[in-house]
């Protein structure tokens, strides 16, 4: 039997982690991220803490997009049976032409999509909001129409995109109302 006492059993500790991986400098762990795709980025965010904060700061985001080399498509998927539409998912598929288990979004039949800028979509609905999707998260925010006086959306046009100097998404509305016309 062998018996160590606890100066052995700490040094051991301390040996396991001299070879951790989390003393790698930021930089090269970096460097590492910038070229695996998004997919395998989400799954990295649960190793631990420090990882999850580098890949969901901002200037990662941004640097990785400058990095990618490739890009991931998106599907729109429509369902339609007996002659009527169905909400669908939105299909993320990433480099390795596999889809991501990770993009969840319902798409209903009405939704259009308004722009995309740096992997999030905005999508125009009937139902009064605009709904800003990170397909590669599956985060979704809805926000209200400015604008809800007009008679119709027809009168109604919206972009979506991204200001470099601001680092902000900006949705654009334009708007043309007709007096008298319903």
């Amino acid at each position: 039997m062998l018996i160590m006492d606890s100066g052995e059993a700490g040094s051991k500790k301390e040996r396991n982690e001299e070879y951790s991986i989390n003393r790698l400098p930021r930089e090269l762990i970096e460097r590492i991220f910038f070229r695996l795709p998004v997919s395998t980025l989400l799954v990295c965010i649960g190793v631990c803490t420090r990882w999850k904060n580098l890949i969901r700061d901002p200037n990662f985001v941004t640097s990785h997009l400058k990095h990618a080399s490739h890009y991931s498509l998106i599907f729109f998927q429509q369902d339609y049976v007996a002659g009527k539409h169905y909400p669908s998912d939105a299909i993320l598929i990433d480099k390795a032409w596999s889809q991501s288990t990770y993009a969840v979004l319902t798409i209903d039949p009405d939704d259009l999509l308004c722009g995309s800028c740096n992997g999030i979509i905005c999508l125009y609905t009937k139902t009064l909001t605009i709904k800003i999707a990170n397909l590669a998260t599956g985060e979704c925010l809805h926000l209200e129409k400015p604008i809800k006086n007009l008679s119709g959306d027809q009168f109604l046009f919206y972009s979506f995109g991204f200001h470099p100097l601001t680092r902000e998404y900006k949705i654009t509305h334009l708007g043309d109302y007709v007096e008298g016309r319903p």
